[in-house]
This record gives C-alpha cells, sequence and structure tokens, in this order.
C-alpha cells in the first residue's frame, strides 16, 4: 500500500512515475531488495538509542544486529534493550579506518554529535544543537578488527548514521565489503556540514571500488538558501544481488 501510495503521489506531483529522491521507506525498500537473500548479520552505526535497530529486528527477524554508539548517553538504553533482545548487541565504541582513541564532539542536539568539529553550515541551520558541550574521548576500531575479535560475523547490512564520518568507518571494513555484505545504507553530504567529513561524491566513488552501485536517495534535507545539504542513499551490490 505505501508504495502505490508514493507511486500516486509521484505521478500527481511530479508527473513521473521516479523522482532524483524516492518517497519510498528505505527500509521497507531494503527489505524487498534482500527478499530470499539469508540475513544474519547487520551492522546498525549510529545507534543513537536503538529505534532504527528494533525496526531492522522486525525486518530481518533472523538477523543479529551489532550497534555501534560511543555516546554515553544511550548506554543504559541500549544495555536494557539487549536484556530484552538477544539478537541485539550494543557495542560502545566509534568506527573509523584506523583504532585507538579519538575525541567525540558531543552537542546539545544528541542527533549532531560526532568526531568531527560542526561547520557553518550546520550552525547557520541549528546553532544552539550543533553547539558543542563537551569533548569525549571515546575508543575507535574497524569494522574488519572488530569482526575478527568476535567471530567473524557474516555481516549483509551496513547501516551509517554517523556524522560525516561514513567514509572512516567504511574504508575500516573492506573485507566484509568484499565477501559479504549486499547493502550499505548510509546518510551522505552533499556539501560539508562537518569540518573534514566526506561528501557524497567521496563515498560514492569508494564504494564503487568495491562493486557497490547506488540505488536509490531518501530525505534530503535542504539548507533555507535551497542548498542540498544531507540525505541518506542505499548502495547496492549489484552483482551479488543480480542488479
Amino acid at each position: 500500500m505505501a508504495n502505490r501510495l508514493s507511486s500516486f503521489v509521484k505521478r500527481k506531483l511530479l508527473g513521473k512515475n521516479q523522482n532524483l529522491v524516492s518517497l519510498n521507506d528505505p527500509y521497507g525498500v531494503m527489505a524487498q531488495l534482500l527478499k530470499g537473500c539469508e540475513v544474519t548479520g547487520i551492522i546498525d552505526a549510529g545507534a543513537s538509542d536503538g529505534r532504527i535497530s528494533k525496526r531492522l529486528l522486525r525486518e530481518f527477524p533472523s538477523a543479529h544486529i551489532y550497534a555501534f554508539e560511543p555516546n554515553c548517553l544511550y548506554t543504559e538504553t541500549l544495555q536494557r534493550f539487549a536484556k530484552e533482545e538477544p539478537r541485539f548487541l550494543p557495542q560502545f565504541l566509534a568506527l573509523s579506518d584506523h583504532e585507538g582513541h579519538a575525541d567525540l564532539h558531543v552537542t546539545e542536539s544528541p542527533g549532531s554529535t560526532s568526531l568531527f568539529a560542526p561547520g557553518s553550515r550546520l550552525k547557520e541551520i541549528d546553532r544552539q544543537g550543533s553547539s558543542v558541550k563537551s569533548m569525549e574521548k571515546v575508543e575507535i576500531v574497524t569494522i574488519d578488527e572488530w569482526a575478527k575479535r568476535n567471530g567473524d560475523p557474516s555481516i549483509q547490512l551496513m547501516k551509517f548514521d554517523i556524522q560525516a564520518a561514513e567514509l572512516r568507518a567504511l574504508r575500516g571494513a573492506v573485507r566484509l565489503l568484499q565477501s559479504s555484505t549486499l547493502i550499505v545504507y548510509t546518510e551522505i553530504c552533499f556539501n560539508p556540514v562537518y569540518t573534514e567529513g566526506a561528501i557524497y561524491s567521496e563515498i560514492d566513488l569508494f564504494l564503487r571500488e568495491y562493486g557497490f552501485v547506488l540505488y536509490d536517495m531518501f530525505k534530503p534535507k535542504y539548507h533555507p538558501n535551497g542548498l542540498i545539504l544531507w540525505g541518506n542513499a542505499i548502495f547496492l551490490h549489484g552483482e551479488r544481488l543480480g542488479i
């Protein structure tokens, strides 16, 4: 029903079947794309309070979710959910392209917290929420090294919402991207929002090296002046999924 409704809206409002940004629900889209595939492992990077993990657990009932969240604001909530749901496995770590420790910029609005400092455009649209209230030292790991230490789980789906640190995390996941991953669902910045953060074109070029192609984009966010800032995208491994 949701897909039929969105198609109707697109035809009526846009005069065509598709536009550059999909009106469909990305989680439902991924469930359809992976229908018939055995999905046993999912990475939820930037899990915050676990609400997206809960949605993914419903969509993929055979999967375990490894939920990465370094912000201590969410620790108790995620631990409580892990006791209720054995398929939910929180990892209180940040992801990058190397291992060690880094400063986490904890902002007034938790959703803007990042390994990178907020940039000028983010401050323009949310000055209070993007203000850094503290710097917290957090442990950073790569997905590949973390996987080696934890039994090498097969990961079919990776979801990233880590405020412009997505490319660094992907660079640390090359072994899994080359082996088991079918879909990467990630936040993308079309224009710089955080200092040193990657933009869409860099992520796209990186993933294409490993056989991934852009499938669709979702939920764009614009600056009041009309400049597109960020959104979300599904990248899929075309050969493995036959697309």
